[in-house]
């Protein structure tokens, strides 16, 4: 069961170990606002699934988590929640990615893996966008802090069963799914229909945190503040 004097002790070392560094964090429910800023400093595009433009966010049911230096736009990250109850995980998705990119063919995502871990449906935080802003790249432990802070604050605002992504194949395989926290890591879970959708591809992860393996992690990292 999540602590969460485990979650206040590990958000609090983030927050101090960026804030050491010249950082600072902002949180940022206002998603329109967001995408101008993300797109002045360099990002190309939002995935719809965290676009304004398909979606009507309010404050409950997403935000974005911002890093700063002084003035200097740093970094970004994106959340929203969806209770998908007991639906199957794979209809849930095709669905949604069906509307949120259309295709000629009438399905946009043909197939979605079924070797998900036990129970993966419910209270689902997903997490994306995460942008850096160009010249600003480069440290990895900035971009952990960043992301345990973003599981605290999840864990904080909503009673999650799993956080979780989809994520390129090189950035996997290069540790950065570790690096953010997410314990469950599986290749190759989706076949789109061709063309894929921008920023999409058959070779995507879905990295996920269950919500008791963040209990887990917050309790040790709580007694471990100075590996973060």
């Amino acid at each position: 069961m999540l602590n969460s004097l485990d979650v206040i002790k590990v958000g609090g070392a983030c927050v101090a170990g960026l804030s050491r560094n010249g950082y600072r964090i902002e949180t940022v429910s206002d998603f329109e606002e967001m995408e101008q800023l993300v797109r002045t400093h360099g990002k190309t595009s939002v995935t719809a699934k965290l676009s304004s433009h398909y979606n009507d966010f309010t404050e409950h049911s997403g935000f974005w988590l911002v890093l700063w230096e002084g003035e200097t736009f740093v970094a970004a990250v994106a959340t929203r929640y969806d209770n998908v109850g007991r639906e199957n995980m794979g209809d849930y998705m095709r669905r949604t990615m069906r509307r949120h990119y259309p295709h000629p063919s009438g399905d946009t995502l043909l197939q979605f893996t079924t070797a998900l871990p036990p129970g993966f449906h419910g209270r689902m935080a997903y997490i994306g966008e995460l942008f850096v802003a160009p010249g600003q790249r480069g440290s990895r432990q900035r971009l952990r802090q960043l992301m345990l802070l973003l599981h605290c604050c999840i864990a904080t605002k909503w009673p999650v069963d799993w956080t979780y992504a989809m994520m390129r194949d090189r950035d996997v395989m290069a540790g950065f799914a570790t690096t953010y926290g997410f314990t469950v890591q599986v290749p190759g879970v989706a076949k789109w229909a061709d063309p894929a959708p921008p920023g999409r591809g058959d070779s995507e992860w879905l990295v996920a945190l269950s919500s008791e393996h963040l209990a887990h992690m917050m309790a040790y990292y709580a007694g471990s503040l100075e590996s973060l």
